[in-house]
């Protein structure tokens, strides 16, 4: 009876030690699991324009990325929400090139977002009113936008330019028939254009003529040759047959006659305005203002009609009878002493 007795405890005492071990194995399966859960971490990553659960123990960004496999360039905007018990959030905003043309000079940035005023900004380019761009200021930027920049300036210009010289033929007495002679040689003058102008990247598109001023005047080229012609411009409308007036006053044959001539606005003595056309008398013989018509006897020189209007030692002296003004002092020269007829008109 006793051994029986003793069995049972022993049984009872076996049966209790696996119900302990049984409870002791249940609770530390639960702490297991409880400490695994505790320590997983769910990540949400979005980029490019997909979303990424990953289930990690980091809770550090940089070893998130990392753990992800996801790469992102210092130019990328990345926003991370922070851990909110055991999740989180990961934005990722792609960066993207633009492109800016200004000043012959290339210029790329990268953007997440803003507006082409932004992207000017970030590239340091400046820009005026009279500037053209290629898109609004205010619009936003997509991926491999180019901007191009055109630089319009206003200026005002002074260029010297060139002013060619005229070339003259004159007919003249003083030389025989088909002979040449240059009598003043010609000179480029030399004026000032003032221009308002417009330029798109330093180049002239258009030009407006504000002004125009004359520094130097041209000189004409003159060139002698020799015809029957009179020296002088004037025509008294007297009747001239076989080389003489038909009614004229009086008239001094085979008289001696040179020539002169004077700076510009010369004045006689009588106070006439000097040029072809005018002569040098003795007042006393041929008085002031008199109208003349003076030429060789055989034609072969012709003065012309003339004013007496000036005087001179020679004339009053009685040297000469009449000294014809020339508007050149090589015409003058080539004159030399002559023998004319002066017919006196009125």
């Amino acid at each position: 009876m006793n051994r029986i007795f003793c069995m049972a405890r022993l049984a009872g005492m076996v049966v209790k030690s696996r119900g302990f071990a049984v409870s002791v194995l249940s609770v530390l399966l639960s702490l297991t699991v409880y400490a695994v859960s505790a320590t997983t971490n769910t990540v949400y990553i979005r980029a490019d324009q997909q979303t990424t659960i990953l289930n990690t123990s980091e809770r550090e960004l940089d070893a998130i990325l990392e753990e992800s496999g996801i790469s992102v360039s210092s130019h990328d905007e990345v926003a991370f929400s922070g851990f909110d018990g055991n999740v989180a959030e990961i934005s990722i905003t792609r960066a993207f090139p633009v492109v800016i043309r200004a000043d012959k000079t290339t210029y790329q940035v990268m953007m997440t977002e803003g507006t082409v005023a932004d992207a000017l900004e970030k590239a340091g380019v400046s820009i005026d009113d009279d500037d053209l761009i290629s898109h609004p200021l205010y619009e936003f930027l997509e991926e491999n936008d180019r901007i191009f920049i055109n630089r319009i300036d206003y200026r005002t210009m002074a260029y010297e330019e060139e002013i060619p010289y005229e070339v003259e033929t004159r007919t003249t007495p003083l030389l025989r028939s088909g002979r040449s002679r240059l009598l003043q040689e010609g000179a480029t003058g030399k004026k000032i254009l003032t221009y308002g102008e417009t330029t798109r990247d330093g180049v002239v598109e258009e030009a407006q003529l504000l002004g125009e001023n004359i520094v130097l005047r041209p000189t004409t080229q003159i060139h002698l040759v020799g015809g029957n012609v009179p020296v002088s411009p004037y025509d008294f409308g007297y009747t001239i047959v076989d080389n003489a007036p038909t009614v004229y006053k009086s008239v001094i044959t085979n008289a001696k006659a040179t020539g002169y001539s004077a700076g510009g606005n010369a004045r006689g003595a009588s106070g006439n305005s000097l040029s072809a056309g005018h002569v040098a008398v003795n007042p006393n013989v041929i008085p002031y203002g008199s109208k003349l018509y003076i030429t060789s006897a055989d034609g072969s020189f012709v003065y012309g009609y003339a004013i007496a209007s000036d005087t001179g030692t020679g004339l009053i002296e009685g040297i000469i009878d009449v000294d014809l003004f020339y508007d050149t002092y090589l015409e003058s020269l080539l004159n030399g002493l002559r023998t004319v007829n002066i017919y006196v008109l009125e």
